[in-house]
């Protein structure tokens, strides 16, 4: 009877558990490299146009210092030329962060370095449901 008890414990927090977490959608992955800074900073940007849906959770995740670069990426999620999310906040940097979009429109990514450095990063997008 105690076996019983302890399964049907373990299985009910395996269900519960397992519905408390969302299910991630990888949709794309985003690589850029600078191997020179140079003097005209729109050449130091990387910027593409993406379409996000509204009432959809994203997630981004950026993985710096690849192939030794020292740089990290700041990336900025742009409505038209409002900045709506970034990664970097003063002091604060953060590599793993998320989107809840409240409309659906094609919104601008804009990637650059901090501080000015070199570097390889790549930013992993996807889809939370």
């Amino acid at each position: 009877m105690r076996q019983i008890i302890i399964c049907l414990f373990l299985l009910t927090f395996t269900f519960s558990s397992s519905n408390a977490q969302q299910k991630e959608i990888f949709l794309k992955q985003i690589e850029f490299k600078l191997d020179n800074v140079s003097d005209q900073d729109f050449e130091n940007e990387y910027f593409m146009t993406i379409k996000l849906n509204k009432g959809t959770s994203y997630k981004f995740k950026i993985t710096n210092h690849r192939d030794n670069y020292a740089g990290k990426a700041v990336f900025e999620l742009l409505d038209a030329d409002n900045l709506i999310l970034t990664n970097s906040v003063g002091d604060k940097y953060f590599e793993t962060f998320g989107f809840v979009c409240n409309k659906t429109a094609f919104y601008d990514i804009l990637i650059r370095y901090k501080d000015k450095k070199p570097g390889n990063s790549v930013v992993d997008i996807s889809m939370l449901q």
